[in-house]
């Protein structure tokens, strides 16, 4: 019996590694590492800037394709940049040298969409870059990094807004505290808690700015894609994972409170800086070359498993802290 394509992912702990391991492990050998401790027997503790245990792990391993979502992600210039460079730059840096030691030459890396320059127009893989964070900055450092190795076959996903849980196993997302709008706006309806929208005064049709939400669901199925590709191709991707439409803050407050239809206090704040009026992606690209759609990012299904799992964690006693804005 031919042996089954084996899949590593680094930062298996987080949403979309924990998320997409449990989707991939019918299909695929799914093995993952992190730097945290898991419960789960194939995640491995592993720090990427340990070289020698990395190395261990891969000739172990043997991973036929690495997907790489490990990454100093929370957006916050506050941190110290050697911690966005430790862990983004040269923790790639030190996995493609690894990679290619051990003769692995499939990866898919997780970029970001806030690499792009500010534009209300629908961006594409080609649209002007101007990435404003430090996350962002050295996300595009590494995206460069890994096109130049021509040694690799990689498939680079600039991600929208990743969010929702998957309904089978209820799994989604659990920072603490946690920062995104989906998971904020969806429990404090639930709890009955204060809702503070920043900024009203955006170049925008009600004013409140503009984002695209692509449920994790189908990132997770872009991903299964790409794999498949991958194993076929020996070329290199850039592609746009996103829904292909917006939703302003206040639209998505008022879907949720319809849905709800618990009664909450909204209010407006003054606007955060750096916050633009809209980032919404042109996903043709990925649709054509992979033949995937974003069937799962509509509203309903998105708010749905959001609150399936908010009341999962509920049971299990899970407590959460929440940012007070959207």
């Amino acid at each position: 019996m031919a042996r089954k394509v084996r899949i590593l992912i680094t930062g298996a702990n987080g949403y979309i590694g924990n998320c997409l391991s449990n989707f991939l492990n019918k299909k695929f050998d799914v093995y993952g590492l992190d730097k945290k401790n898991s419960f789960n027997k194939n995640i491995i503790k592993c720090n990427l800037l340990d070289i020698k245990k990395l190395e261990k792990i891969l000739i172990k391993i043997k991973p036929n394709i690495i997907i790489h979502l490990a990454a100093q992600s929370l957006v916050d210039e506050t941190i110290n940049q050697n911690k966005y460079y430790e862990n983004n730059i040269l923790a790639t840096n030190i996995l493609v040298n690894v990679m290619k030691k051990c003769n692995i030459n499939k990866i898919l890396f997780s970029s970001t969409a806030s690499v792009y320059k500010k534009n209300i127009k629908p961006l594409r893989e080609n649209s002007k870059l101007k990435p404003s964070s430090h996350y962002a900055k050295t996300k595009l450092v590494c995206e460069k990094n890994i096109r130049k190795e021509k040694s690799l076959n990689s498939i680079i996903f600039r991600f929208f807004n990743v969010c929702s849980a998957l309904d089978y196993p209820i799994l989604g997302e659990l920072h603490n505290p946690e920062t995104h709008l989906i998971p904020t706006v969806v429990y404090k309806f639930l709890k009955k808690q204060k809702i503070y929208i920043y900024g009203k005064n955006f170049d925008t049709s009600d004013g409140t700015c503009v984002r695209d939400y692509i449920h994790i669901k189908d990132v997770c199925l872009a991903i299964e894609k790409s794999i498949n590709y991958l194993l076929k191709k020996n070329h290199s991707l850039l592609l746009n994972i996103g829904n292909s439409r917006g939703y302003s803050n206040y639209e998505i407050v008022n879907f949720v409170k319809k849905k709800i239809k618990n009664e909450t206090i909204i209010k407006f704040a003054n606007k955060r800086h750096g916050d633009v009026s809209s980032l919404v992606c042109n996903s043709d690209k990925a649709r054509k070359i992979l033949s995937w759609k974003s069937t799962n990012s509509n509203m309903k299904k998105i708010f749905q498993n959001e609150i399936n799992w908010i009341k999962k964690l509920d049971k299990m006693g899970i407590k959460r802290k929440f940012k007070t804005y959207l």
